[in-house]
């Protein structure tokens, strides 16, 4: 019997990834959120979710957009997991969000739960760190959208910062020669170098559009954020560059 662990499901929008291409922005989705993280950004938003064992339940939305939860304990059985995901389903579902935390760790549970809802007739959208590679292998021909992290220096995430940022750009290109569309995402605080900028640009030269997202509270300023942007765009190109907010939190939803 497959298990997760998980830390909950919800229905809403996707709030990320702004206008480029491979981006759900503006789009109804259900989120699985994941448990569990191997890495450690400072400015993380589901910090409760990082040490998996400390996870004991996970809870689910009794019905789209009520803020009414009901718990269950981890792991969870992946029957129960897909019951929920068709009870939120609206019929207006754009596709499924896997999330964390890093979904990724869990790949076997991931794999077998993007299989039985590409089954099921749903588009299986990615969100990760991509800084396991090999395992983004295994469930790159069965995702259909991806937002793949590129960890700025000042997430401190790793101890290796640069060897986790080739291996971000080493999943993005596993990735698309599966087909997939995916967009890269930069999240920039007022500690961010333009230095570092340019490499992850190159890095990304001909590979995937940049979303660049300052980082919640947003602590940097226009002027800063207009460098960083245009540091970008003079590399990658003027369209395959563009802001991204996590605009889900002004709409006060999940």
């Amino acid at each position: 019997m497959v298990k997760l662990v998980l830390a909950e499901i919800f229905n809403s929008w996707q709030g990320e990834g702004g206008s480029l291409p491979g981006s759900t922005f503006g789009r109804r989705q259900i989120f699985v959120r994941f448990a569990g993280c191997d890495l450690r950004c400072k400015w993380c938003d589901s910090r409760e979710y990082i040490d998996a064992s400390g996870v004991s339940h996970w809870r689910y939305e009794v019905e789209p957009f009520t803020g009414k939860f009901e718990y269950r304990q981890n792991p969870a059985n992946l029957e129960d997991v897909i019951k929920v995901i068709l009870h939120l389903d609206t019929g207006d579902i754009h596709s499924i969000s896997y999330t964390g935390g890093e979904p990724t760790l869990q790949i076997q549970a991931l794999k077998t739960l993007m299989t039985k809802m590409k089954e099921l007739g749903f588009d299986n959208f990615l969100e990760t760190h991509g800084g396991l590679p090999e395992a983004i292998r295994k469930v790159a021909n069965i995702t259909d959208y991806a937002s793949v992290d590129i960890k700025d220096e000042s997430a401190k995430a790793a101890k290796n910062w640069r060897d986790l940022v080739l291996r971000e750009i080493e999943s993005i290109r596993i990735l698309k020669k599966a087909g997939v569309e995916v967009y890269a995402k930069l999240v920039v605080t007022n500690e961010t170098k333009l230095e570092n900028v340019r490499w992850y640009a190159e890095l990304l030269k001909g590979l995937a559009p940049l979303a660049i997202q300052p980082k919640e509270p947003i602590d940097i300023s226009i002027a800063r954020l207009m460098d960083i942007y245009r540091v970008a765009a003079e590399i990658l190109g003027k369209k395959n560059v563009g802001l991204s907010f996590q605009v889900h939190k002004y709409l006060n939803v999940l």
